[in-house]
């Protein structure tokens, strides 16, 4: 990379499609290879984003990283390059598909949605702790080593939540939502290059990975998204409602900041493994918040 490449504004959420011209807004699982990696790749494709955010944003990252990662910190990334990385980082994040039943998916290809999927995925895809523990893991193999922060949601205060998103974005660029159980409505935009103008369509999503890059608004926090390689936007007070169910049990905010201590990345992964028994008191012993 060129030093003045460097210093080019250019969103890192935007991936160009070299044959067809067009502009997506971060990935779409979508893309995936087979079948299979294609329904429970949104945590994959979340990873991926938030890497590239943190590799643009750090000079110094990306000048350590290797392999396929370093893709991730080029000014202009392509589709090709970008699919390239997923399809390596799914296979480095033990993402837990069920054995015979995602042959029987891969070859097949039901549709998305069907009842015999609802009743036997291939996939039973990630969970918060296991997604921290593949980006950490990923990274340090090829050369960044990361520090985790995150905040499991079920019950969670206004405020605080809030003020997680905030701070993410200020320090790392990007926030993971993970939404479990809890649905979601979502404006999706059509437009390229991330914008979120125009009317928008409905669409809503659950068990579900994307990404947040952006608070708009201060009255009422509308919380902009990068999901299905388009731009979405939720209202963050609906984020905050969901929040306030036993379903929310397996939701939670996570983002990422460079590293220095190999020592502390492993305290990371252990600290990872402690998440969902965590998640599942605030369950129990949690109650309702207001705002």
């Amino acid at each position: 990379m060129k030093d003045s490449e460097k210093t080019e504004k250019t969103d890192p959420f935007i991936i160009l499609d070299e044959e067809t011209g067009e502009k997506f807004y971060g990935g779409d699982q979508a893309w995936f290879r087979r079948n299979t990696m294609t329904f429970a790749g949104c945590g994959v494709v979340a990873a991926a984003n938030v890497l590239r955010e943190l590799l643009c944003r750090n000079p110094e990252l990306y000048e350590r990283a290797g392999g396929r990662l370093k893709l991730l910190g080029n000014v202009i990334i392509t589709k090709a390059e970008y699919v390239s990385v997923i399809n390596d980082l799914y296979k480095n994040m033990l993402v837990a598909e069920l054995p015979v039943v995602n042959l029987i998916y891969d070859k097949t290809k039901p549709k998305y949605g069907s009842k015999l999927l609802n009743r036997i995925p291939p996939s039973f895809g990630m969970s918060t702790g296991s997604l921290i523990r593949g980006i950490l893991t990923y990274a340090k193999k090829n050369g960044v080593l990361l520090h985790s922060c995150c905040l499991t949601t079920v019950f969670q205060d206004y405020d605080k939540g809030l003020d997680f998103i905030k701070k993410g974005l200020s320090e790392a660029g990007a926030v993971i939502l993970m939404t479990s159980h809890n649905r979601h409505s979502l404006t999706v935009y059509k437009n390229t290059a991330g914008e979120i103008s125009g009317k928008g369509a409905s669409s809503s999503m659950k068990t579900h990975f994307a990404t947040i890059t952006d608070v708009i608004q201060e009255e009422e926090p509308l919380i902009k998204l990068s999901t299905w390689g388009k731009a979405a936007t939720v209202p963050y007070r609906e984020l905050f409602e969901s929040w306030q169910k036993r379903r929310a049990y397996v939701s939670s905010l996570i983002y990422f900041v460079p590293e220095r201590s190999r020592a502390l990345v492993r305290a990371d992964m252990r600290k990872s493994v402690a998440i969902m028994p965590s998640a599942m008191l605030k369950t129990i012993a949690g109650k309702r918040k207001h705002k």
